[in-house]
């Protein structure tokens, strides 16, 4: 920690670092990256990930903290680091913009390591992760409109009526119909969306509909949320 505090004080006035606090920039740089990585991996949802872009956060962050040790003070080398970027011309189109907010935090923190802010670089990197890890749990933003879809055909009758309620009161919080289309001989096609008391019953659910007496062809689609693909 004395080492630590020592380097911390020095990043107001930061010049071309040693061997011993270039090796800790760098060191902090790779855990820090590898952190964050971790957290991308157990949080992330969807159908975009990436193992390469997972290597790019650590690989990122290191990059971003040797840049700022060859920079120091010198603004000719920053002029000439910012034109030897520009040739590079990176033609990744990221699909998900969750994912720019980890570049951008590459990026800021490999600034703070490589600057010696090491207090500033260890306390974001907890806060962006643990609000990163908060939105995962809580399922924020997400769009919850049911739990599924069920369709099927019934033959005409106020009884039967009765009894398929019962049966999706038992199993749903609510049922919405959907969707009703009458056909020939008596019976209707319908379409109830369901917002489940527990997903994992749906297959009972639909074992009751099917032994029901005048309801056949059931199909039941399961979906939890809605999510961009």
């Amino acid at each position: 920690m004395d080492v630590l505090g020592r380097f911390t004080a020095l990043g107001g006035r930061w010049g071309q670092p040693g061997v011993e606090q270039a090796a800790l920039s760098l060191l902090l740089a790779f855990v820090l990256g590898q952190f964050a990585a971790w957290v991308y991996i157990r949080t992330h949802s969807g159908l975009s990930y990436s193992r390469a872009f997972v290597q790019s956060i650590v690989l990122l962050t290191l990059i971003v903290a040797l840049a700022m040790m060859v920079i120091g003070n010198n603004i000719v080398i920053a002029f000439g680091l910012i034109g030897a970027l520009a040739v590079i011309r990176f033609r990744n189109i990221l699909k998900d913009t969750r994912d720019t907010a980890f570049i951008f935090w590459a990026l800021v923190t490999g600034m703070a390591a490589g600057t010696a802010r090491y207090t500033l670089a260890v306390a974001g990197a907890i806060v962006f992760c643990l609000v990163v890890v908060y939105l995962h749990w809580t399922s924020f933003g997400s769009r919850h409109t049911g739990d599924g879809f069920v369709r099927f055909r019934l033959l005409n009758g106020e009884a039967r009526l009765r009894a398929l309620h019962e049966i999706l009161a038992r199993y749903c919080r609510s049922a919405q119909l959907m969707s009703q289309r009458f056909h020939q001989a008596g019976t209707t096609e319908v379409a109830y969306r369901l917002t489940m008391r527990d997903p994992a019953q749906a297959d009972r659910l639909v074992t009751e509909l099917q032994q029901m007496d005048g309801v056949s062809n059931v199909t039941f689609v399961l979906q939890e949320e809605q999510m961009e693909v």
